[in-house]
């Protein structure tokens, strides 16, 4: 992938990812939405990258080079009042961070693109604030088994489970033969599966 923008005006928003931040060969963000930017704290300003630098001091320096936002994988700091202090004095800057530690560049790429309409949102129109996004995880909730959808449809239609399934198969049969399709190559789907 080339490492060129297609960014033409400025972005919307500026974000600035912390220390440890993943930084993926050759992803530009900007390819994913081109009205943000994301500078790794390192290409920003790598003395604050190499030295035990104090998280105000990062936001301070972040806010006054026109950055939106620090991505920061520490929650620890929206804890600390010095941090809280110099980022109440920052009327359009603001902290974005995870409830819970997450240790996985997927999953911390994803959620910040996930939430990004959201923060663009937030950034804009609220002023200096934290933003905690939720742990990305999937809940009982979010989890579907697919013969509780067969087993429901056969409920409400009054028929057996058995009977929903065979009249699927028979739905999939002539589908396949109506399109000229070879049965055998679907027979795991058209014969009743043995318990």
């Amino acid at each position: 992938m080339a490492t060129t923008s297609p960014r033409s005006k400025p972005p919307e928003l500026r974000l600035l990812l912390d220390q440890g931040f993943p930084k993926p060969p050759g992803f530009n963000l900007a390819f994913v939405d081109r009205t943000v930017e994301a500078v790794h704290l390192s290409d920003f300003d790598r003395e604050l990258s190499t030295h035990s630098t104090p998280d105000w001091m990062i936001y301070w320096r972040a806010a006054h080079a026109g950055f939106h936002a620090l991505v920061a994988r520490d929650r620890a700091q929206l804890d600390q009042t010095l941090e809280m202090y110099v980022l109440s004095q920052l009327p359009n800057f603001a902290v974005i961070t995870w409830r819970k530690h997450v240790e996985d560049p997927i999953r911390e790429w994803g959620q910040l693109l996930a939430y990004l309409p959201e923060i663009k949102r937030v950034v804009r129109h609220r002023g200096a604030r934290a933003i905690l996004l939720p742990a990305p995880t999937l809940q009982p909730g979010n989890l579907i088994n697919p013969t509780d959808t067969i087993g429901t449809d056969a409920t409400q239609r009054g028929i057996s489970h058995d009977q929903a399934k065979r009249e699927v198969r028979a739905e999939l049969q002539r589908w396949l033969d109506d399109h000229g399709h070879d049965r055998s190559e679907f027979a795991p789907l058209l014969r009743p599966r043995r318990h």
